[in-house]
């Protein structure tokens, strides 16, 4: 069972990547956990520090995943894109990360290069096709994609730990 910290980070960051840092008032958090404002000041100075926490449990649960576990397409797949759209909305709040959001935008890059290679070796997609050109779109495509899963609440599922 988790403890009072994690359930506020794990539950606050579910509702900023389904609704965005900027929809989500302290209120909606206290309603997602059920608990009230002190709880949440008595670990976070602020809305902020809880973004940040949930940014740091999201990337070591990532870097922990196998290349198996990765391609395989997904619940994974598809936090990963609310993920780099919650990260791409908060740049503009958060200048210190700018230099991290280039990393991570040429990292997700290269694992959508990397599919790409994969499939061309086994045949899936042609050889002939650019691999940098198909891979910018694919992300598009997924971005836009998840802009329209977002309208549903077919997240709810996403993380086990949140279930009731």
């Amino acid at each position: 069972m988790p403890d009072l910290k994690d359930e506020i980070v794990n539950k606050s960051f579910f509702q900023f990547l389904n609704r965005g840092y900027k929809a989500c008032s302290l209120k909606d958090l206290e309603k997602a956990t059920g608990l009230t404002k002190g709880a949440f000041y008595y670990y976070f100075r602020n809305k902020e520090e809880i973004l940040k926490a949930g940014i740091e449990k999201y990337l070591s649960v990532v870097s922990e995943i196998s290349e198996e576990e990765f391609l395989e397409v997904g619940s994974f797949f598809i936090i990963d894109i609310a993920f780099f759209q919650l990260v791409l909305e908060v740049a503009p709040l958060f200048p210190e990360y700018r230099k991290w959001i280039d990393e991570l935008s040429k990292d997700r890059l290269s694992r959508w290069e990397y599919m790409i290679l994969k499939a061309k070796q086994q045949g899936e997609i042609k050889g002939s096709l650019d691999t940098s050109v198909l891979a910018r779109n694919l992300m598009s495509v997924s971005t836009s994609m998840l802009n329209i899963e977002l309208g549903t609440d077919n997240l709810h599922f996403m993380f086990s730990d949140m279930r009731k």
